[in-house]
């Protein structure tokens, strides 16, 4: 059976990402489905009814990705999580690029990506600490240092997208974000750690540099 707001939440979801949270029209989003104004009405009578569905379905997912995590993981997995965070943010692009703009128009929204931004720097810190009772981190060099390292991979992740935004450059490439989030990590690492982590290639950094 044809889940017509299901689809008109996904089809949302790709015109957001391709122009923009504000420039899409519900019209706009009736004619990609090929659908009467008025069958979208009846499911979102509002652009603002619409926006809390579309974050539901970006939060379940959020919230399933996390619990899928493991829970132990060895650096190769680390790497492994990040691009899963990584093909997430791309699925729901726009809302990485307009996070502020949709958490001033949406409190309710900007109460739950803030606990799931809060969930997230949580599962970092437990990870680092992982590490480093397993050896392949270092100890913390001084109080509270891996709170500042969580603090700054979440924030690294977070607004990965918006800052080539703002640099008005293009790039999409999964290589490079694991590259330089494997940057903040690496001063962290003990010879142990290095050697577990797997040998990755060297990207072209000119793109965002």
């Amino acid at each position: 059976m044809k889940d017509t707001k299901h689809e008109i939440v996904q089809t949302a979801t790709q015109l957001f990402n391709r122009d923009g949270f504000r420039n899409v029209a519900l019209k706009q989003i009736a004619a990609e489905l090929d659908i009467s104004t008025g069958n979208l009405n009846y499911h979102f009578p509002k652009k603002d009814d619409l926006m809390p569905a579309v974050f539901e379905q970006m939060d379940a997912e959020a919230a399933e990705m996390l619990n899928k995590l493991r829970a132990y993981p060895d650096l190769k997995s680390i790497m492994e999580q990040v691009s899963i965070f990584y093909e997430f943010q791309l699925k729901f692009r726009f809302f990485y690029l307009d996070t502020l703009e949709i958490i001033r128009a949406y409190p309710q929204i900007a109460a739950a990506h803030k606990e799931f931004s809060m969930r997230s720097m949580r599962h970092i810190r437990a990870t680092i600490d992982y590490c480093v009772g397993r050896g392949v981190f270092r100890q913390e060099p001084f109080p509270r240092a891996y709170d500042f390292l969580a603090h700054s991979i979440w924030m690294h992740a977070a607004f990965w997208l918006a800052q080539f935004a703002v640099l008005q450059k293009d790039c999409t490439s999964q290589e490079i974000f694991v590259q330089s989030l494997l940057g903040l990590l690496h001063p962290y690492l003990t010879p142990a750690g290095l050697e577990e982590l797997p040998i990755m290639g060297s990207p072209d950094f000119s793109k965002i540099i």
